[in-house]
């Protein structure tokens, strides 16, 4: 026995392992890193990773390593993650364990058997393991800056992929370098990982790292390492030729060399003769054993491969130790398993047997298995690869029923092999004459659990197609019972697609298939289910009727979650409708119901409704905290993207409607770092949108609100168009464009994809502010029409939506708050008549002040802002100063208070046309009047309201225009004007105005200062 050819010293590769230091200083300091690294195999990634997995433990990093596993073509299920917590549990007491896995902890144990779930561990869903991984990892990282390796990505398996997708988009300022390596040369066109790569690399700052082969300088340094001294100029070129400067080539040829005592002249050229060479050199009985070892897959336990391979103990022992010493098998870290010293001599080995030997030996496999499960090394992959050996020895009634268990081993935690090994069954059950008495079900059956796993795995539409091939198969005579179960998974996905019309008629004619008794589940699923997607689609008072009889059927027949959903779903409505304490009350018996099951979606959906039901009514405080406790359950169990963006929004939208817009932009930067997807990622990016027009920065809002409109193209639901379609239309309206404000309003206002106008409370909560705009804008075109003398606008537009508000019952803080601000708005219009039989003056003035009252009520200090500001523009025209004086000063305060700039701007222009005093004004207004640029018309000696009016002249104003928006008589401002002209020494209005431009001084009259 000889030192195995491996290099003592690490040779080359200085730049790679430079960038990779730099990357453990980084993660030491506090940032997460991730670098990929590919090429060839046996290029030495693995050699690379090991020498920086020893830099990093010196540097204080806690390094784990976890290796993906090929079963055929597709890798093992979250192999990596597996063996990385593995080598975790073995070095760390028990108590370590458990802080670190936390809520993770129940989902593993599908992997690793020996963790038991603690109380209090999550569901066991996919959809949460990533973010469940995610806090793990952050937990760790805590105690001890971590290191995490994921080698031979080119074999995982669509989970693994996503998991760590999801983990690179989301670790922004943990201690941790995520390292992953690849094979180069194994990701073809087609390769699921190949896509991803680049998406990788634009992920903030990844480094990609591609090792080429080593020149000539480098395979003399890393020979001379082996051999102890240079090797001879012949050698030396030998080498170098058969490897062309891969890293495990050259040590098999070392290897040669120095087996064949220098004589390496008929050394074949082809890479598998090259590998083999070896193995040919090793007796019977280990060569036998190899091609054994060969057909497990990356390893195999002792104990499988002395059940497989049929020899007595001591020869067994003789031929493995015979392989170990000549380099050709390594022990595992375990001490338990072999695996050959690299993939390339395993896919020698096997790719040169027979292609009887290679069934024989997975035939082997497949029976010591059956008999003995427990000899798998891997006892959660087990079932996975029974299924792997039964197919490639080409014999499927033994495949299929081992497909099928494949498929449910894998269903808690990794539903897109789930997939897999279900579309596989359904591939070979033609093939197995007596399928159904082999696996015990039918062909319905596995359609039909394929159709969930595709619906779990985010596969909707092909969910839709395995359940419809269900229903196809089925007939006509099947049970009814079965196919309005089948009918409820189509009507689910048809929700899910925007299509609620044909969701509510497939559902509603699944349940006429049922005889009204005995009642049973099917009944209380599709009662649930219409119920809800009632409530979705807009119609309340068929949604309210529905989920009234989905909760007494379903408490009937026991049916918990559904009795719990429809308990939501029917809390909802009654709050929806005006009834906020039995709303609220109901909710709440529904996620108690929910949490005490376990039903951890169920709970979140009501924590969402409970959130929004609260926030109806103004109970702006009591909205937060429901969405609070919410969001900490998402947290525990793993829907912060999901679940939880619902509720961060739901939370955002109270903040804003308080006045809290800093902290509201908090929690959108807090939710945006969970890297929520698809409408999730959009609930957010629309307040957002909200927060960025209000404030004043309305191009960014725009900006927001259509990218949002993209990720919801597919979406009818008007609880989600209609405020994004409001924030756009007031971006639109700020930069001026009224007409395509108009048309983003009217728009949003138009059912589309099945959805139905409701006029219940919560739905006056979404189109309220887009009536209310859409009445503004027209009143503003009316006024500026007036102005321009032009002709009015139609009033036709202002009529529809006010008949489409009063539909609405006034029955909430925020609804009498729409209701009436779209009364005081029509006042507005140039030919509105203001008699003045209140006691407090004319109707506008008694309007806006309802309106004031109705919002301050509401605690919404943006509507109650601006409705002051309203209130006091028309003191200011009906002569009450001192009135308008204290309203303009209250919106003042309260809208700089918000932050709401283009409020404020509209606040300040009145005080200064009207010469109101507002004494909340903010100090920070002098530093800019200060700050500003040198007054090219200073020299004429113009009053301040002097060079309003030359503004509003220079703009083509006529005196009695002037008058109106300045609150003053047209005497008065005639007299103004001539005041003007001989100031500037100009003999006209028409001079003014060239003198003006000439000057830079162009006027803006619907600036804050004219000039």
């Amino acid at each position: 026995m000889h030192a195995m050819a491996v290099s003592p010293v690490f040779v080359g590769r200085r730049e790679e392992l430079a960038t990779l230091a730099n990357e453990v200083a980084r993660a030491r300091a506090g940032h997460a890193c991730f670098v990929l690294i590919g090429g060839e195999a046996g290029i030495g990634k693995t050699r690379l990773v090991d020498e920086v997995v020893q830099l990093a433990e010196t540097s204080g990093l806690r390094a784990l390593t976890g290796r993906c596993v090929e079963l055929g073509t597709e890798g093992l299920p979250l192999a990596p993650l597996a063996e990385a917590v593995r080598a975790l549990i073995r070095t760390a007491s028990p108590e370590q364990v458990d802080r670190w896995l936390g809520p993770a902890r129940g989902p593993l144990a599908h992997l690793l058997p020996s963790l038991e779930p603690i109380p209090g561990s999550a569901a066991d869903r996919a959809v949460h393991l990533p973010e469940l991984m995610l806090g793990m990892i952050e937990r760790l990282s805590a105690d001890q800056p971590l290191m995490l390796v994921l080698e031979d990505l080119h074999w995982a398996d669509q989970t693994t992929l996503n998991m760590l997708t999801y983990l690179i988009r989301t670790l922004r300022e943990a201690p941790v370098l995520l390292v992953g390596t690849y094979r180069s040369d194994e990701i073809h066109r087609r390769h699921p990982l190949r896509p991803l790569l680049s998406g990788w690399e634009r992920m903030r700052e990844a480094h990609r790292l591609e090792l080429a082969r080593f020149g000539r300088e480098e395979v003399a340094a890393q020979v001379a390492a082996i051999l102890g001294g240079p090797a001879d100029a012949g050698t030396l070129d030998l080498v170098l030729d058969r490897s062309e400067g891969n890293a495990f080539l050259v040590e098999e040829m070392v290897e040669v060399v120095r087996d064949g005592g220098g004589d390496v002249g008929g050394v074949s050229p082809s890479l598998r003769d090259l590998l083999l060479i070896r193995v040919e050199a090793r007796s019977p009985q280990a060569q036998r054993l190899l091609r054994a070892v060969s057909a497990a897959g990356r390893q195999v336990p002792e104990r499988l491969l002395a059940a497989v391979a049929g020899m007595e103990p001591a020869a067994l022992f003789e031929a493995l130790r015979e392989l170990v010493e000549n380099h050709l098998l390594l022990v595992d870290q375990g001490g338990q398993a072999y695996a050959f010293r690299h993939a390339l001599a395993r896919d020698a080995v096997y790719h040169d047997m027979l292609p009887g030997e290679r069934t024989g030996w997975h035939v082997a496999y497949a029976q010591a298995l059956t008999d003995k499960p427990e000899l798998a090394a891997d006892q959660a992959g087990a079932p996975a690869a029974l299924a792997h050996h039964w197919l490639a020895a080409m014999d499927p009634p033994a495949a299929l029923p081992a497909l099928l268990a494949a498929a449910e081993a894998s269903a808690a935690y990794a539903p897109a092999e789930q997939l897999m090994h279900l579309e596989r069954a359904l591939e070979i059950w033609p093939r197995v004459p007596d399928a159904p008495e082999v696996t015990s079900t039918d062909l319905i059956e596995v359609l039909t659990s394929a159709g969930d796993a595709a619906y779990r795995a985010g596969s909707v539409d092909r969910s839709r197609s395995l359940v419809g091939q269900a229903l196809a198969e089925m007939g006509e005579d099947g049970s009814a019972s079965r196919r309005a179960l089948l009918m409820w998974r189509v009507g689910r996905t048809l929700l899910d697609l925007g299509q609620h019309d044909e969701s509510i008629a497939i559902l509603r004619a699944a349940l006429d298939l049922l005889p009204a008794e005995p009642l049973e589940y099917a009944h209380a699923a599709l009662l649930t289910a219409l119920a809800a997607t009632y409530l979705r689609e807009g119609s309340i008072q068929e949604a309210a009727a529905v989920a009234e009889r989905a909760v007494a059927v379903a408490t009937k027949v026991g049916a918990n979650t559904e009795q719990a959903e429809a308990l939501i779903t029917l809390g909802s409505v009654r709050a929806y409708l005006g009834d906020s304490e039995a709303g609220i009350d109901t909710l709440m018996r529904g996620v108690r119901l929910a949490d005490g099951i376990g039903a951890v979606e169920t709970a979140m959906r009501g924590w969402i409704n409970s959130s929004d039901a609260l926030e109806l009514f103004s109970r702006h405080q009591e909205a937060i905290d429901s969405a609070n406790a919410g969001l900490e359950l998402a947290r525990r169990h793993g829907s912060v993207r999901t679940y939880g963006a619902y509720l961060a929004g739901n939370m955002i939208e109270s903040l804003v409607r308080m006045g809290r817009w800093p902290e509201a932009r908090q929690v959108i930067t807090q939710a945006l770092r969970s890297e929520p997807e698809g409408v999730f990622y959009a609930t957010l990016l629309v307040r957002a949108s909200q927060i960025s027009v209000l404030s004043g920065d309305g191009e960014e809002g725009a900006r927001l609100a259509r990218q949002a409109a993209a990720m919801m193209v597919d979406s009818h639901e008007p609880q989600f168009l209609q405020p994004l379609a409001a924030h756009l239309a007031e971006a639109q309206r700020m930069a001026g464009d009224l007409t395509g404000a108009m048309a983003t309003i009217m728009d949003a206002l138009q059912p589309s994809g099945g959805a139905r106008p409701a006029h219940d409370a919560a739905s006056l909560i979404w189109s309220g502010p887009l009536l209310w705009l859409g009445v503004r804008i027209e009143i503003d075109r009316a006024i500026l029409a007036r102005d321009r003398r032009e002709a009015a606008p139609s009033a036709e537009v202002v009529e529809q939506l006010v008949a489409v508000a009063v539909e609405f019952p006034a029955i909430t803080p925020p609804t009498r708050g729409y209701t009436l601000a779209i009364t005081a708005e029509q006042t507005r219009h140039p030919q509105a008549e203001h008699p003045t039989g209140h006691a407090n003056g004319d109707t506008s003035s008694q309007a806006w002040r309802d309106a004031v009252a109705a919002w301050r009520a509401a605690d919404e200090p943006y509507m109650l802002a601006y409705c002051l500001f309203r209130l006091a523009e028309r003191q200011c025209a009906t002569g009450d100063r001192g009135d308008a004086a204290q309203a303009a000063a209250e919106a003042s305060r309260l809208a700089a208070g918000l932050g709401a700039a283009p409020l404020s701007s509209e606040i300040d222009a009145l005080a200064r046309r009207a010469r109101l005093v507002l004494t909340d004004k903010p100090p920070a207004e002098a530093e800019a009047v200060s700050a500003a640029p040198a007054d090219p018309m200073a020299r004429f000696g113009l009053t301040e309201r002097e060079r309003e009016i030359l503004g509003l002249l220079a703009a083509g104003w006529s005196n009695s225009r002037i008058a109106t928006e300045l609150f003053i008589s047209p005497k008065t401002a005639s007299v103004h004007v001539s005041n003007i002209l001989a100031k500037l020494g100009v003999t006209g209005r028409v001079e003014a105005a060239a003198l003006v431009h000439r000057l830079g001084a162009s006027p803006d009259p619907g600036a804050d200062h004219p000039l």
